[in-house]
């Protein structure tokens, strides 16, 4: 409890006694007997009320009161209540609050000692007979399935190289056809309905540090052949080109387009044998072809 406390719980203590003492001295005061009481007052029969006189207030003499002569009791008038004086009701004194009294620890009861069961002896566990671990089976080895063989894919057969025919060193001779176009035909690269060139020129231009020239005539056939000079052999024929030149017809006198007679024809080489060299004068020539070539005719509009 602080200090606060205390001060107010001594206070209604104080207060407490203070008024237990004043009340106590009142009702002294009011029950003391008096020394000599008044008459009773007659009883008269009627109709009139008794209306009861207040008491005297009774004056205490100085000196002590004589003693008076003991005489039957007589029941003094009845009084009214003297109220005790109401006074506030008394704050009850707050008591700290109590604390609920401590429990001490309930120990359980002590158990009795629990004797632990006897057994009987145990007796040492008999260890199974230890056998030879047992192999597995052996599986014989399985073989991997066999594959059938598989074969190589095909190769082509293999074909020997074709070479080009082998030429021993030859002169160049070179051979053709000269015709003159029908006016039916004019204006195509065709031979249809054509006629062969007797005399037409036809020449040989091969290039090399000079160019070598040659020239021959056709026949009634429009055939010719050429012999190249004898410094150009089948070595060098690619530097030879074959040209129509003219033609003794005046009717059938230009040159056509037609395989290159304008502008130079290439040499192929025969390869027909029997008829890819022929020999002349004792001399060897590799026959190479042209044409054949054309001339345009004069035809009438």
């Amino acid at each position: 409890m602080g200090f606060l406390g205390k001060s107010v719980l001594v206070s209604l203590i104080a207060l407490w006694c203070f008024t237990s003492s004043a009340f106590t001295e009142e009702v002294n005061h009011v029950t003391q007997t008096p020394s000599s009481a008044p008459a009773p007052a007659p009883y008269h029969h009627g109709h009139h009320h008794h209306h009861p006189h207040p008491p005297h207030p009774h004056h205490p003499h100085p000196h002590p009161p004589a003693k008076a002569p003991v005489k039957p009791p007589v029941s003094s008038p009845t009084k009214t209540p003297v109220k005790p004086p109401v006074y506030p009701p008394a704050k009850a004194p707050v008591k700290p609050p109590t604390k609920p009294p401590v429990k001490p620890p309930v120990s359980p009861p002590a158990k009795p000692p629990v004797k632990p069961p006897v057994y009987p002896p145990t007796k040492a566990p008999v260890k199974p007979p230890v056998y030879p671990p047992t192999k597995a089976p052996t599986k014989p080895p399985t073989k991997p399935p066999v594959k059938p063989p598989v074969s190589p894919p095909a190769k082509p057969p293999v074909k020997p190289p074709v070479y080009p025919p082998k030429f021993n060193r030859s002169l160049v001779a070179v051979q053709g056809t000269v015709f003159c176009k029908s006016c039916k035909y004019a204006s195509y690269d065709s031979l249809t309905g054509a006629k062969p060139v007797e005399g037409a020129k036809v020449r040989l231009v091969c290039k090399s540090k000079k160019n070598i020239v040659a020239e021959t005539e056709t026949d009634k056939n429009g055939y010719f052949m050429l012999l190249a000079p004898k410094t150009v052999t089948n070595f060098g024929f690619r530097g030879c080109r074959a040209y129509l030149v003219k033609s003794k017809d005046y009717k059938c006198n230009k040159v056509s387009k037609l395989f290159g007679g304008d502008v130079g024809a290439v040499l192929k080489p025969v390869k027909t044998p029997g008829k890819s060299s022929v020999v002349i004068n004792k001399l060897t020539y590799g026959v190479f072809n042209v044409g054949p070539f054309a001339f345009d005719p004069v035809c009438p509009k």
